[in-house]
């Protein structure tokens, strides 16, 4: 964790006056002869005004020019992770949603597999992140890997038809007219409506 950097001590305003008084004051004087009266009075109190003003001003530039990168960089790393742990979150709890429509039969199993290998792989994708923090070139090389992984495991995959998935699925019934797959709990065909016959 990086430490903030140290304040700069400011010098009060009155102090500024002060000087810029006693300056003007000195100008006066020496310079221009005069001798204590209005006039030298009226310098010094001109020097005064001056002084505080130009201290003003600064004081509202100052902030505006100076960039504190190490700030900057303490406040977005912690803002990052907050990202990343509220979308991790909200990713696990469609996960959870997912397997709940599922239970419900609200989702068929194809879709149910398709969503919830998506969604796992982005949870473990932002886990990765968050684990991995600043350190992006472990991170790229773990999503270099992912991506390596699939690529290969994707040509050995073999196309998915619905009569594969009813050979190498039992819970799938197909109809005797017209050959289409349906559910297990189908009692007539989605396609062609005829009574399924019980396996």
């Amino acid at each position: 964790m990086t430490e903030p950097a140290p304040r700069r001590r400011r010098v009060p305003l009155p102090i500024y006056g002060l000087g810029g008084a006693v300056v003007a004051a000195a100008f006066a004087a020496v310079v221009e002869r005069l001798r204590f009266g209005p006039p030298l009075v009226m310098i010094a109190l001109g020097g005064m005004a001056l002084a505080l003003t130009g201290a003003a001003l600064w004081r509202v530039i100052d902030p505006l020019t100076r960039t504190d990168e190490g700030t900057a960089i303490a406040t977005a790393a912690p803002r990052r992770s907050r990202e990343l742990e509220r979308e991790k979150q909200l990713v696990l709890k469609a996960i959870k949603e997912i397997e709940l429509d599922y239970q419900m039969r609200k989702i068929a199993e194809r879709d149910y597999r398709e969503m919830i290998e998506r969604y796992r792989a982005r949870a473990l994708r932002l886990m990765g992140e968050i684990e991995a923090g600043d350190d992006f070139g472990a991170l790229i090389e773990r999503e270099l890997q992912i991506r390596l992984a699939a690529a290969t495991a994707a040509p050995a995959a073999s196309p998915s038809t619905p009569e594969a998935d009813a050979a190498t699925d039992g819970t799938r019934r197909t109809c005797g007219r017209c050959t289409t797959v349906n559910d297990q709990d189908a009692e007539f065909c989605k396609k062609c409506g005829e009574k399924l016959i019980p396996a």
